[in-house]
């Protein structure tokens, strides 16, 4: 069976899902398709549709000063100009961008002392305001890039700095919990509206009245042309988000925004969920319930930092860099994107056809991709960070996971609406649970390893949807932690790998078999081969060895990698195996005959999860770097083209070898450069520099990269005594006539030989008169004796 399976030999990157969103900086272009997300020193334009990163504004410009400077704000505006971006970074140094083409326009000093932490620009595009941490805010008119007002009062970091709609006024608060207002003319001060007791994180506008929120748990409600406050609001919750909606919106349960109603604002903070408020009334007319965002482990901290509104659409951003699209009509979660995963610690495809990846990252919450748009949707149920996933093609829907809550879940996922549920769970083990395996030929039995050096069998029932999971079976497997478990093909063996050094083979009743010594380093990995029966471990002593099941001997031992082996898995039937490393990189190895076929770097760190597609031709990787990969076999397509390339070539040597019959030099000449043969064009110069003339032709015909490539070689040909005559005659053609310019260094390069041929035959000559001398000399003699 496994004969009629061909060997993989080539894969690449189909695609790739990176971090794109690391910072707190984040902005909505006004078509509402992307966002400008901050990540380090890079602005990533993210289309939202996709969910991939389009192009990224970059400040490399090579200077080692400012190079690796992280942005600190930035902020968009739009014009019947164009549309453009702002952005300061840490050095001080700001830059305007066009948008659409990726084009620094600008760049000037912020003057700041200190970063600048807010940018804000108004309606209009005329004027932008910059606010500091240095207690000062800094207007600039964009036709010059002029600052035109210094303005001072705010104390401390500026924490939300905006422009008044139709106004000429422009609004900041800082760390002493006062909202400022400044006339942008002359810089005078105009309003102090002082009632908050904590940092104010969020206000907006709403005709001469504004609303404000804060760390402090309470809105606020002003009167902006008597400067008074007109309502305090105590919503029990530090609050970072506040967004105005608009009058004609419809919330769920038919509640109507009018204009007759008074303002309405979406807060959100650390309890994670959005809560909609009149606030002339003071009334709470909508709370979300299933938000995708976990609130806040400890009082007052983070979990929403970010509300951004744009035509019926409401964005959260949460403290884990996750981007949650609510309607507002239903307030159901449209698309949530992961900006940032942290390290990924396992992967498994799961639903019909693999359609979904679950990704487990330094978090409790799973993070479940749908393939074709990369929608994202969290499960929530672990306490305590994922540290292990597993799917079975028996049953598609079903994926299991376990955690360091000591506990192991299982999951059902709904693939047309893209959502999971947790229908079973056990806590049994004393420690974190760090492997998990589903038996092979059903679905009904699921194995669990722990740092408590346990192995657990659970036994799964469905009745009419209502799953259970319990333990039938427990041993103390190890001396140390377990890392890795395996199910043979036909459920009759489990394998387990600890960091004792040694991989155990169990009864599916965990009565020990055997135990396969040999490693050097604890062992991370264990996997049954589909077609052999045989076992694949992978150890930290960086190498992977490969074990007969009738008499537990080691029979191969594959080396290559320069760190532990962390995760392999068996492709092409059995015939080759995948391994992932720390040192970053993947290999394919050939069981047969113990070599290693193939490399991929496509990481920067620790690859710690693998997992194989159900086609066979894809594979994930995912790893210490916040990235995971998709990679596609394309060993068909590269065979493919290697053997048209082949007739190809074959038919270009024929085509020379007629045109060289017909002297056809001219063509034979010009195919040859193409075809990069030096001994063929040499011969073919040979041939025509008895007519110096035809040759001076066949060289003119050339287009400018042929003669470039004849220039070259004659460069070459020049080092070469038996040779240099030819390539005299090209580089005096070159120098005289040619269309190719010679640079600084091939000519010095080509001046060096030639004077070395040049004194040579100097001397050669010279030989030769005092030989001819010689001769005459000696014919001479005899008469004269």
């Amino acid at each position: 069976m496994a004969s009629q399976f061909k060997l993989l030999e080539s894969f690449e990157v189909q695609s790739q899902y990176t971090a794109f969103f690391t910072g707190n900086q984040i902005a909505w272009t006004q078509d509402g398709n992307h966002m400008l997300c901050q990540d380090g020193a890079k602005i990533h334009m993210l289309e939202l549709e996709s969910g991939k990163v389009l192009y990224s504004f970059d400040n490399s410009t090579g200077d080692s000063d400012i190079k690796d400077d992280p942005v600190t704000a930035f902020s968009v505006c739009e014009d019947e100009f164009g549309s453009y971006l702002f952005a300061s970074y840490r050095s001080g140094l700001m830059i305007k961008w066009c948008r659409k083409e990726n084009k620094i326009l600008r760049t000037w000093k912020s003057v700041h002392k200190g970063p600048v932490a807010q940018i804000a620009v108004d309606e209009d595009c005329l004027y932008l305001a910059t606010g500091g941490s240095d207690s000062k805010i800094r207007v600039w008119e964009l036709a010059n890039f002029n600052c035109i007002a210094s303005l001072k009062g705010c104390q401390g970091v500026t924490s939300v700095l905006k422009f008044r709609p139709n106004s000429n006024e422009v609004f900041a608060a800082g760390d002493d919990c006062k909202i400022r207002s400044w006339s942008v003319s002359d810089g005078a001060e105009k309003l102090v509206l002082e009632s908050h007791f904590s940092q104010v994180t969020a206000f907006a506008f709403s005709e001469n009245q504004l609303i404000s929120a804060g760390r402090d748990a309470v809105i606020c409600l002003w009167n902006l042309d008597k400067g008074t406050i007109l309502k305090t609001i105590p919503i029990f919750e530090s609050i970072e988000g506040l967004v105005l909606l608009p009058n004609d919106c419809i919330l769920p349960g038919n509640y109507h925004v009018g204009s007759n109603s008074g303002p309405h604002v979406a807060v959100a903070g650390e309890k994670g969920v959005v809560r909609v408020w009149q606030v002339e009334k003071a009334k709470e007319v909508y709370v979300q319930s299933d938000s995708q965002i976990s609130p806040s482990a400890e009082p007052g901290g983070l979990a929403v930092i970010s509300l951004m509104l744009n035509g019926n659409t409401l964005a959260m951003v949460g403290v884990e860099h996750t981007i949650v699209l609510h309607s507002l009509s239903d307030f159901k979660c449209q698309r949530l994107l992961t900006g940032y995963c942290d390290e990924i610690l396992d992967i498994t495809f799961c639903g019909k056809d693999d359609t979904h990846l679950a990704v487990a990252s330094n978090s409790p919450d799973i993070k479940l991709y749908r393939m074709k748009d990369m929608h994202c949707i969290l499960l929530k149920g672990h306490t305590d960070i994922v540290l292990a996933l597993c799917a079975t093609p028996l049953q598609p829907n079903l994926l299991a996971s376990s955690a360091k809550d000591n506990s192991v879940r299982l999951w059902i996922v709904d693939e047309e609406q893209s959502t999971a549920t947790c229908v079973a769970s056990g806590m049994i083990h004393m420690n974190s649970v760090g492997a998990i395996a589903f038996s092979r030929t059903t679905a009904n039995w699921l194995y669990s390893g722990a740092q408590d050096n346990c192995i657990k069998a659970w036994e799964i029932k469905n009745s009419d949807g209502q799953y259970t999971l319990s333990s039938k079976h427990s041993v103390i497997a190890h001396d140390k932690e377990i890392n890795g478990l395996s199910v043979s093909p036909n459920d009759k063996i489990v394998a387990s790998a600890s960091q004792d050094k040694t991989a155990k083979l169990w009864n599916s009743d965990l009565t020990l078999i055997g135990t396969l010594r040999g490693h050097k380093r604890g062992v991370w990995c264990a996997r049954f081969s589909p077609a052999d029966q045989v076992l694949a471990t992978g150890s930290a002593d960086c190498t992977v060895r490969l074990w007969n099941l009738a008499d537990l001997t080691c029979i191969k031992t594959f080396e290559g990698h320069d760190a532990s082996v962390l995760k392999l898995e068996f492709v092409a039937a059995g015939l080759q195996f995948l391994t992932s490393s720390g040192d970053g990189l993947l290999k394919l190895w050939t069981v047969k005959n113990s070599e290693c076929c193939l490399t991929l770097d496509g990481h920067e760190g620790r690859v710690w999860a693998l997992a194989v597609h159900s086609d066979k031709a894809h594979f994930a990787s995912g790893g210490s770097d916040s990235k995971f990969v998709i990679w596609k076999d394309t060993t068909v397509e590269k065979q493919e083209q290697a053997r048209k390339e082949m007739v190809e070539r074959v038919e270009q040597d024929q085509t020379l070898s007629n045109l060289l019959h017909n002297k056809m030099y001219d063509a034979a000449l010009e195919l040859a450069l193409q075809l990069n043969r030096p001994n063929t064009s040499l011969k073919i110069i040979q041939t025509l520099s008895e007519d110096k003339n035809m040759l001076r032709a066949c060289v003119e015909k050339l287009s400018p990269e042929l003669q470039e490539s004849l220039l070259q070689l004659a460069l070459k040909w020049n080092t070469n005594t038996r040779n240099c005559s030819m390539a005299q005659l090209i580089l005096e053609f070159m120098l005289t006539e040619g269309s190719v310019q010679l640079s600084t260094q091939d000519l010095a390069h080509a001046l060096a030989y030639t004077q070395k041929h040049f004194q040579r035959l100097s001397q050669l000559r010279a030989d030769l008169h005092f030989l001819t001398y010689t001769a005459a000399r000696m014919t001479l003699m005899p008469d004269e004796a």
